[in-house]
């Protein structure tokens, strides 16, 4: 980093200059024109730079946290004046509501967050005039534009309320100017009964969050995690019973769906590969440290052992002790208001499965053409994936395809998707799935779960998934298409072999059967865990041109 190399979305070293450019895009090498004006003025919007998100991940200042632990670890003095110096340029350069990167009231309030952590690190309980000026300014430009950020109805509404609130506070305990204080009062006020609010609106009773998500609810529950713990610092009062019910409700769903030995989930929806307040040197795909901190603010316990997941507690003083550990199991459940099914299982101690299926309803705005997703594990590995999104940007000709029903472990009816595309981030005609059968647990171990939708074009989709934990059936009713019906399984990238119906791996062997005509073959598609990088994977697809047809997909653990 002191080098002038910064590394983006968790995966890709770009040189930035030290102190970086603010404006330039190290991708396109192309800087934005017009960095100094106001910034809702059009021309703050500069297209000619590519995606925008690239400007803005660099004054998201997450690397304040990583210069601060080094001078801390280290007591190198270079780091605390690398750390000085690249705020000082950025304060220079980027005047309080101009520029591209005040445009977003939640890259504010991230960035916000990410220094009074950091602030909090270096010196509890002292906060420079200086940084009482960046906080108020901060929380200035967030109040500016809470309409728009609620009308989302998404985690804009939760960073923005939640920037204003710790901002709020922080300068209601610590400025010296009286209407500054004031200030801080009101805004603190204002954040706690939006984040109130957002969160009654946007959680559901079973914990699924508005964005259909993982990395969007990691977003959430690290946001909610320094609320929390800043309004511990800063002595502020408990928010609601509901508030604390509806948030712990978000971190048992995203528990639930994390693989406790790798940390690691669905790459479920959309994914722009924010990572936020990170205090560990775990990887980008690693939940478990969002997990933890929030099991112990809002579960008042521990839900893993020991690890480098733990690493939040030892920088900010927290005793993970007072917490006592209760390795929870993860169960099979429906998730109904979010349109999520569970299966979790545990074959005999010798292999631990588990699956998630996608069952939409309609509360919630989708972000991908995914209903009746199949994801499965083996053993803490993804074999049977979902593909993520890549890019946001609107001149990317990837995206299509990223939020495709192809690109989803489910059916893809006469080359349509499942909803029309209405624009970049919206879908029409939005699906909601009929549940056939609830989840049944039968006294054998076998469990049982049905669900179907029908599309805007009459194609009608009914999948039925049961499982002893060992082996695994999938039965796909299609009917209603007009030329073809292709069912795909996107694959861990490992070597398979397909011998007539049958697919092959060292870990699983998936046979084939239908009662019309089909066609099986291996063939290649995308992947994206990252945001901006992609890789090739293999792909079964199965397809068949007779209406209706039913086919058998058995997956046996060898």
């Amino acid at each position: 980093m002191l080098e002038g190399k910064f590394c983006f979305f968790s995966h890709a070293n770009k040189k930035t200059g030290s102190p970086p450019d603010w404006f330039i895009n190290p991708f396109t090498h192309k800087r934005h024109q017009n960095p100094s004006v106001y910034w809702s003025h059009k021309e703050a919007l500069d297209n000619s730079i590519g995606d925008i998100k690239i400007i803005w991940e660099m004054s998201r200042m997450d690397w304040a946290l990583t210069l601060s632990r080094a001078y801390m670890i280290s007591g190198k003095k270079i780091y605390l004046d690398s750390l000085n110096h690249w705020m000082n340029d950025w304060i220079k350069n980027n005047s309080p509501q101009t520029g591209p990167n005040w445009i977003c009231g939640q890259e504010t309030a991230i960035r916000l967050i990410h220094i009074m952590l950091s602030a909090h690190l270096l010196s509890p309980k002292k906060i420079s005039s200086a940084l009482i000026d960046f906080i108020y300014a901060h929380c200035k430009r967030i109040r500016c534009t809470h309409h728009y950020a609620k009308a989302q109805q998404n985690n804009h509404a939760t960073s923005e309320a939640a920037g204003l609130f710790i901002g709020g506070a922080c300068l209601q305990a610590y400025s010296n100017d009286t209407e500054k204080k004031i200030m801080g009062i009101r805004w603190q006020k204002k954040g706690r009964i939006w984040l109130e609010k957002a969160v009654q609106q946007l959680i559901a009773s079973d914990g699924s969050f508005a964005q259909h998500s993982l990395n969007y609810h990691r977003v959430l529950i690290s946001t909610l995690n320094m609320v929390e713990y800043f309004r511990i610092v800063f002595e502020q009062k408990k928010f609601s019973n509901g508030f604390y019910q509806k948030v712990s409700s978000a971190v048992l769903w995203m528990y639930q769906m994390v693989d406790p030995a790798s940390g690691q989930g669905p790459n479920l929806g959309a994914n722009d590969g924010a990572r936020l307040y990170v205090l560990s040197e775990t990887s980008y795909l690693d939940y478990r440290p969002d997990i933890q901190l929030a099991a112990c603010l809002f579960l008042n316990k521990r839900v893993y052992q020991d690890g480098p997941w733990n690493e939040f507690f030892a920088w900010s003083g927290i005793n993970p002790d007072q917490y006592p550990l209760d390795s929870m199991h993860r169960t099979s459940c429906v998730m109904a208001d979010g349109g999520y099914v569970t299966f979790s299982y545990d074959y005999l101690n010798q292999h631990k499965t588990w699956a998630m299926i996608r069952c939409p309803t309609k509360r919630f705005r989708p972000h991908h053409a995914d209903a009746l997703h199949f994801d499965f594990w083996l053993n803490g590995s993804n074999i049977l994936c979902d593909t993520g999104s890549y890019s946001y940007d609107e001149n990317e000709t990837l995206r299509p395809y990223f939020v495709s029903s192809s690109a989803h472990n489910t059916v893809a009816f006469d080359r349509h998707d499942q909803m029309p595309v209405l624009s970049r981030f919206l879908f029409g005609k939005w699906l909601k799935t009929d549940i056939i059968k609830p989840l049944i647990d039968h006294s054998d171990h076998h469990m049982v779960w049905c669900g179907a939708y029908s599309d805007y074009k009459g194609c009608r989709h009914q999948r039925q998934i049961s499982t002893d934990g060992h082996t695994w059936q999938i039965i796909d009713d299609l009917n209603g298409f007009k030329q073809q019906a292709i069912i795909r399984w996107h694959l861990k990238d490992y070597p398979w072999k397909l011998e007539g119906n049958c697919l092959k791996s060292d870990e699983i062997v998936l046979h084939i059967k239908a009662k019309v005509n089909f066609n099986a073959r291996l063939t290649q598609g995308l992947k994206s865990l990252y945001y901006m990088k992609k890789e090739i994977i293999p792909v079964l697809e199965i397809c068949v041109t007779e209406s209706p047809a039913k086919i058998y997909c058995q997956i046996s653990v060898i």
